[in-house]
């Protein structure tokens, strides 16, 4: 039994390590990017690259690495997820967690609570004029209210 759970350590290790390669080879990103995004300082996620360092030392620096190695991985790519079922999603976060109501975000975005309603019940059902308004009001919502801190940024 102790030797399959090394086995299977050793090959989330090993995955994980793949799939940072993947984001910064196949995506991208660079460490740079990766430091200012997750607070962890370059040496430290080179050092992981060059397998001196561990996962679990990463993860002492930014307990949500995981879910955004995740996303950038898995979540991201235009194969795994539509367009339009990622804005479902951002408005079911906006929902959910901050108790927007259909209406409000209609509003901000030019739009009729039944058109976000009908996009909601089937993607397909407004058309691409209202999905681009609808997408971009969501997304600036969900950055707004995720990220307060940052709104000087913006303006």
């Amino acid at each position: 039994m102790q030797e399959y759970r090394k086995i299977t350590n050793e090959l989330t290790k090993d995955k994980l390590r793949e799939k940072f390669l993947i984001i910064i080879n196949e995506y991208k990103i660079s460490l740079e990017t990766l430091n200012k995004v997750t607070q962890i300082n370059i040496g430290m996620l080179s050092d992981y690259m060059n397998e001196k360092k561990e996962i679990t030392d990463l993860l002492i620096e930014n307990r949500e690495l995981l879910n955004l190695i995740g996303m950038l991985t898995d979540g991201m790519p235009a194969s795994a997820v539509s367009e339009d079922e990622r804005v479902k999603s951002v408005i079911e976060f906006l929902v959910i967690l901050f108790g927007l109501e259909y209406e409000t975000i209609a509003l901000y975005a030019g739009l009729n609570k039944h058109d976000v309603e009908n996009f909601m019940q089937d993607t397909t059902s407004i058309d691409y004029e209202k999905r681009y308004k609808l997408a971009v009001t969501s997304l600036m919502l969900h950055y707004l209210f995720k990220n307060p801190s940052n709104h000087k940024i913006l303006f």
